[in-house]
């Protein structure tokens, strides 16, 4: 059912895998919070990035499942340009990873403050790199693939994939209207779009998703450095903060994904493509 449905209607097939993929995360959230209240668990003492680990778990689960089930799963077994070289293509979000990082460490340490607990640093990078693997393997395995094999590989092609897959990407972070605030889930939604634009363009450069799960999980990492280190922060709290500054991620990524996209570079996308799609 699903491999006839990606065939005969993919976009209607990408919508349909992200609902069910924020569905099996509210679903494993609401399955967990019942069980704490009938075990009567303090949840003030709950490792929240513990229970965002076994959250992703399940989301990575449903995006194999439709991978399985649509003969997509060789896209984790593909090599493409290598993992190393992968990383070269991305290097421009490899460096900002690298400076929001570093910059946080210098100045965004609170005075006196104590380091969680090592258990609790481990669940938050745990954590933090699942979110990572879970939806790129969804939207970008699942999705952009399937949008790039729709619209195909010319130019304007290849911007569509990337775009609509971003979108998509970027509409999938209303969900955390629930524990935000509106104007600042309305700043990650932008922020994510043109992120989600950047990945698919790496990921379709350089054929290999492992790329982009690992500069997925490293930016959450770096985002959420200080707040998991030493407890300060959570994802809610940082989520609401975002203010109209996050407009300037449309240029920061789209500028990068054009350059990734030149004319001269669509070959690659295109060696990649049509060395692993089924004709």
């Amino acid at each position: 059912m699903l491999k006839r449905l990606r065939k005969a209607h993919p976009i209607l097939f990408c919508v349909l895998a992200e609902v069910v993929f924020l569905a099996s995360l509210f679903v494993t959230d609401l399955v967990f919070t019942i069980a704490l209240v009938l075990f009567r668990t303090d949840f003030a003492s709950i490792d929240t990035y513990l229970y965002s680990t076994l959250q992703e778990l399940v989301g990575a689960m449903v995006a194999v499942l439709f991978l399985v089930r649509t003969d997509r799963a060789g896209l984790l077994r593909r090599r493409g340009s290598g993992f190393f070289n992968g990383l070269l293509v991305g290097m421009y979000p490899l460096v900002f990873i690298g400076y929001n990082a570093f910059g946080s460490l210098v100045l965004g340490r609170p005075e006196n403050g104590m380091l969680q607990p090592a258990a609790r640093i481990c669940t938050f990078l745990v954590s933090m790199a699942m979110v990572g693997v879970a939806e790129e393997f969804i939207f970008r395995g699942v999705i952009a693939q399937t949008l790039l094999e729709h619209f195909g590989t010319s130019r304007a092609g290849v911007w569509k994939a990337c775009l609509l897959s971003g979108v998509l990407f970027g509409a999938a972070h209303l969900t955390n209207i629930l524990s935000s605030a509106p104007f600042g889930v309305l700043m990650q939604c932008v922020f994510a779009a043109s992120l989600g634009t950047l990945f698919a363009a790496i990921y379709f450069r350089t054929g290999n998703l492992w790329v982009t799960v690992f500069l997925h999980g490293a930016m959450d990492i770096s985002s959420m450095l200080i707040g998991g280190l030493y407890g300060t922060t959570t994802v809610a709290d940082a989520v609401s903060g975002y203010d109209a500054s996050m407009l300037l991620s449309v240029l920061l990524y789209l500028i990068p994904t054009a350059v990734l996209l030149r004319k001269k570079k669509l070959p690659e996308v295109q060696l990649y493509w049509h060395q692993y799609v089924k004709k």
